[in-house]
């Protein structure tokens, strides 16, 4: 039972990402590339719920190749999302050539992360280790903005990603709405689709209204 409700609320993570990252790519004019880092980061956290709530659902407990691949496609697919936050975060904050220099960076660092995971410790919480300090960055991000403009969806989103964060300390430290009917998975899922509306509120703001004026230079 646990791991029905663990996937089935998966695959509803996966459905509202992907509305989000297709509503994302069909807006039109407002800044491209925030909008594309965006519709990556709600696109990657998709493909994430989808192969886990897979695992979850179907090969739960299972030594086979399509349980560790679907269980490393989900932690890659994770670390694609932290790289997308970083480079949204990295929109919002700098002016090229800074930003051009800080994607650079850190998708040198998720390609590090993929092999990690890949090849040597898959655990979900090197995932969640790695995944953090992105949503930390984008929180800094999305605070200075809200600094420059005070805007309520600015201040909406901050909250989804501090939402975000309480999300992966219940799912790390076991903290479940019922032990059976709803463990502590189903319950860091709940919260986690909660948090990521919130952003995807922000990310609409900042999408259909680029920051004017300068950012962080080099």
């Amino acid at each position: 039972m646990n791991e029905i409700v663990v996937g089935l609320t998966d695959y509803l993570l996966t459905l509202e990402c992907a509305v989000f990252a297709g509503m994302l790519m069909r807006i039109t004019g407002g800044s491209p590339e925030t909008r594309r880092f965006f519709a990556i980061f709600f696109f990657a956290l998709a493909l994430t719920s989808l192969t886990g709530g897979t695992y979850h659902l179907w090969f739960a407990d299972s030594t086979s190749l399509p349980a560790d691949v679907l269980w490393k496609t989900t932690v890659v697919s994770l670390g694609a999302a932290a790289f997308a936050a970083w480079a949204a975060g990295a929109c919002l904050l700098f002016a090229q050539p800074l930003r051009g220099r800080a994607i650079k960076a850190v998708l040198i660092e998720f390609l590090a992360y993929s092999i990690y995971v890949a090849a040597i410790d898959d655990h979900f919480w090197v995932a969640i280790a790695n995944y953090i300090p992105a949503v930390i960055f984008l929180g800094v991000a999305f605070a200075l903005s809200y600094r420059r403009r005070r805007e309520r969806p600015v201040l909406i989103g901050l909250v989804g990603l501090i939402v975000t964060g309480i999300a992966a300390a219940m799912q790390r430290y076991g903290f479940s709405l019922h032990p059976y009917y709803f463990n502590h998975n189903a319950t860091y899922h709940l919260t986690q689709a909660i948090g990521l509306f919130l952003i995807f509120l922000a990310a609409l703001f900042f999408v259909r209204n680029p920051l004017q004026g300068a950012r962080i230079r080099s």
